[in-house]
């Protein structure tokens, strides 16, 4: 990676002139200077990634840290702006055909970090990286709408010619390169949303010379990535910091303002606080217990499009039984939950799809309904355990292990929920709280008993959390299967009427709702400060949550 330095050091010669009058001896005049111009202050945001992202390679992540990081080194054929606004992006322009199964997207002259130039060809190898089965990438199903992703990535890597058969399948992928600026996409069925799903960090260009000559060490440290967005990265210490820079090969760079961001990975939510109130943070996250001290200095909330849940693992015998999952639910008390260990502005979840989504012709949450109560119900609670139990044999629970993060929060909002088991049901839950990297990893293998979990929304529609629970889906972990289900979603999917879509999805969320694969818990609500002096910080209550492209630090001291 270059490094480099926006402030230019000036060197100002001065000539010293002397004259003489023809006649008699004259003195030299008196000798000018010029100061070096002052020059302007690097302006440096300081604030906390508060996790290490887990894995910033765009068509394998995942998570929301990693996302945000790319969201603000890379950038896709479109991006999205604050508001939802689609922007053009490395795409100058597109055009999409009146039918809606073709789109072209014509590329300006845009640079990647080593000054190379960032070409068709390089979207069309990361989406086919992405397709490709041999990747595993979990959001491989996000390139579904285009035509014969889907044949492509299901075929079994184990076949014995299973490479001939992904060699032939990807000739029938509607990706083609028509020249280095013109990427021609064609569509199984009319998407309206595929346009803004570009901006989508599985749909990020990888330039295929460099991936290749990084091999498996790729997006692992700095140095072993390319970068095409606002900033590049200038240092990354794992598990302590993350610092951007701003590219000065961004097409884009005069709009940037920040000449450095300093990330740090605090997940202490006092040693964070302690960070903000010594000047060492410029913007901060404020969790429960901090909103009382914040909400009359400036204080902002926004709500996201967000589920948290606790997930079961339907291979684990205990919670394969439906009544043991319900009675697990119930003994929640949501609204008690919410106020008391929460205390941040988040709403009780009383389905699977947040209340920001939109529907049919309103919300898709008040549209759908609701399906989770509130309150606790404890005596049916119990009676459910006990159905629960007799249908397995047992006469006590097993032991229970709760998967949860590591942060301050995490711990707090898992031992609230382990209180309410312990005590509307008498089961003692065994915490296990490991660091976000561990808990993914566990989660992939379905390495636990139950999980507390959640989702952010890729894009504004429902599908963005109705898909998650397909047969196989790659994104779920609790092994959730219903052919019903699955047949709802992939008509969904297949038809533009979007009466039918959504009465799909509803049906869909009942089901999923009844079988209770997940507790759908609450929305949470992002409530943050920052200092007077920072301005034009974009944050998004869907997809990535930070925008610094044209945020600044002015007047910082």
């Amino acid at each position: 990676m270059k490094k480099w330095s926006k402030v230019i050091a000036l060197t100002v010669m001065v000539m010293l002139v002397v004259s003489f009058a023809l006649a008699g001896c004259g003195t030299p005049k008196k000798e000018e200077s010029k100061e070096p111009a002052p020059q302007p202050k690097p302006q440096v945001l300081k604030m906390n990634w508060a996790e290490e992202p887990p894995a910033l390679d765009p068509q394998v992540t995942t998570d929301q840290v990693s996302f945000e990081v790319l969201n603000n080194v890379m950038e896709g054929l479109v991006r999205i702006r604050e508001g939802g606004k689609i922007e053009a992006g490395i795409a100058e322009k597109w055009d999409i055909s009146p039918d809606g199964l073709k789109y072209t997207f014509h590329l300006r002259d845009a640079k990647w970090s080593d000054s190379s130039p960032v070409t068709a060809n390089d979207f069309d190898f990361a989406w086919r990286r992405a397709i490709n089965p041999k990747t595993t990438s979990e959001y491989a199903y996000q390139l579904y709408y285009i035509k014969g992703a889907e044949k492509a990535n299901s075929i079994n890597i184990k076949d014995a010619d299973a490479d001939k058969k992904i060699e032939d399948a990807m000739k029938n992928v509607g990706i083609k390169v028509v020249d280095p600026k013109t990427l021609e996409v064609t569509l199984e069925t009319p998407t309206p949303y595929f346009l803004g799903l570009t901006a989508f960090g599985t749909y990020m260009p990888t330039k295929k010379e460099f991936f290749d000559k990084m091999g498996d060490k790729f997006a692992s440290e700095a140095d072993k990535m390319l970068y095409n967005g606002p900033f590049v990265i200038k240092e990354w210490v794992h598990e302590s910091k993350l610092n951007l820079a701003k590219n000065p090969n961004y097409w884009n760079a005069k709009a940037v303002k920040l000449d450095e961001i300093q990330g740090a990975m605090v997940k202490d939510t006092n040693a964070a606080v302690n960070m903000y109130e010594a000047g060492e943070l410029d913007i901060m996250g404020v969790t429960g217990d901090f909103i009382p001290n914040y909400k009359d200095k400036g204080m902002k909330t926004m709500p996201e499009a967000t589920t948290w849940w606790v997930e079961y693992n339907l291979k684990d015998p205990f919670f394969k039984n439906l009544n043991i999952r319900k009675a697990f639910s119930l003994a929640i008390d949501r609204q008690a939950f919410v106020d008391n260990v929460l205390k941040n502005g988040s709403v009780v979840a009383t389905g699977f799809v947040p209340p920001l989504l939109n529907g049919l012709n309103d919300k898709f949450r008040k549209e759908s309904g609701d399906y989770i109560p509130k309150t606790a119900q404890v005596d049916e609670a119990k009676k459910l355990l006990a159905a629960g139990m007799k249908e397995l044999g047992l006469t006590t629970a097993p032991k229970l292990k709760f998967l949860a993060g590591d942060s301050a929060p995490a711990k707090k909002y898992s031992q609230g929920l382990q209180e309410f088991w312990k005590k509307n049901l008498g089961i003692e839950v065994e915490l296990v709280n490991v660091n976000f990297k561990t808990r993914l990893q566990m989660m992939t293998k379905n390495d636990f008993s139950f999980v507390f979990a959640g989702w952010g929304a890729d894009y504004d529609d429902p599908m963005t959390f109705m898909d998650l629970y397909v047969t196989g889906g790659t994104n779920q972990h609790s092994s959730f299967s219903n052919k019903e289900y699955d047949k709802l979603i992939e008509e969904a999917k297949k038809t533009n009427d979007q009466k039918v879509r959504m009465e799909n999805m509803k049906k869909a969320e009942k089901i999923l709702m009844e079988q209770l694969p997940i507790a759908p818990l609450y929305h949470p609500a992002w409530n943050y400060v920052e200092k007077p002096y920072v301005k034009g910080v974009e944050r998004f209550p869907l997809g990535a949550d930070l925008l610094f492209l044209g945020a600044s630090v002015e007047g910082k001291k």
